[in-house]
């Protein structure tokens, strides 16, 4: 019965800030919103590319190995740095 009234939470959206490089280093809040900032980023990046590899290798299963080059190029983009 609770399940029928559950919503899907709103996302934060959180304001760009300078990065890491670009503040001053005795300004503990900016260093601290710039680290915060940097560990979100690549946290994302992480799961996309978690989420491709999920769909590359059900490409692989049902397409085959040979089939699914669009895929690893965009898998190979996602994952170098």
């Amino acid at each position: 019965m609770a399940e029928a009234n559950w919503e899907y939470p709103q996302h934060q959206q959180f304001e760009r800030v300078p990065t890491l490089d670009q503040v001053d280093p005795n300004d503990r809040k900016a260093v601290y919103a710039a680290r915060a900032q940097k560990i979100r980023d690549d946290w994302v990046k992480a799961m996309e590319a978690r989420i491709i590899k999920e769909k590359l290798d059900e490409c692989y299963k049902t397409e085959g190995v040979n089939h699914c080059g669009s895929f690893e190029n965009f898998y190979r983009r996602q994952t170098t740095c």
